[in-house]
């Protein structure tokens, strides 16, 4: 008999491998700009945050958000090792190819310091205070007993320190990742600290 919660549960995991779906190929087509294709990585982002929610939601915030990570990475691993031994000897050749050609255009740039130093304060200061933030943030608001909010709070808070930490070395603008990222620190630290029976009792 299926259950609401089965239910539930793989229409989260269809949404997770739809999600890997639409990043994977948005990636390999280098990031399309053209037609349906420029909104692939969004909406794949957001596929993958709804699979987790649903599985968070329907198991528990600590089981559900671990079996649909494992999940992810499965698939991932999966998606890689096909990549990469379907065509590994053209891989390396290509590899090298590239390195070799831009081996001589590789300079610092003009605001080089800069980003390395917003990437580098950004990652000790802006990151461990927005995974902090995430998880106090869902240990304030997500109803359960004690003893899940708090392990729930532990794992929202590496995640989401994780999910920063990846966005701020992989922008190309880490001055407006830094920005945005303390934005979102100091809404979700306002949230918590609202002076209501709803967050604080």
């Amino acid at each position: 008999m299926v259950t609401l919660a089965s239910s539930l549960q793989i229409t989260a995991s269809l949404s997770l491998v739809l999600g890997l779906a639409a990043v994977y190929l948005t990636w390999r087509r280098k990031g399309a700009r053209d037609g349906l294709w420029r909104h692939g990585l969004p909406a794949g982002w957001a596929l993958l945050a709804l699979g987790l929610g649903g599985w968070a939601t329907t198991v528990s915030a600590d089981q559900g958000l671990a079996l649909a990570a494992v999940l992810v990475m499965v698939l991932a691993l999966a998606i890689v090792a096909a990549h990469g031994l379907a065509q590994p000897a053209k891989s390396v050749k290509a590899g090298r190819i590239r390195e070799d050609s831009s081996r001589d255009s590789l300079t610092l740039g003009r605001g080089y310091w800069g980003r390395v130093a917003v990437r580098l304060t950004g990652s000790l200061l802006i990151v461990p205070a927005f995974g902090i933030a995430a998880g106090l943030l869902w240990y304030a608001y997500v109803p359960g007993d004690e003893a899940d909010r708090l392990i729930g709070m532990a794992l929202i808070s590496t995640l989401a320190a994780a999910t920063a930490l990846v966005i701020l070395l992989a922008s190309r603008r880490p001055y407006r990742s830094a920005a945005v990222l303390t934005l979102a620190t100091l809404v979700a630290a306002g949230l918590v600290l609202v002076p209501t029976g709803i967050v604080w009792p």
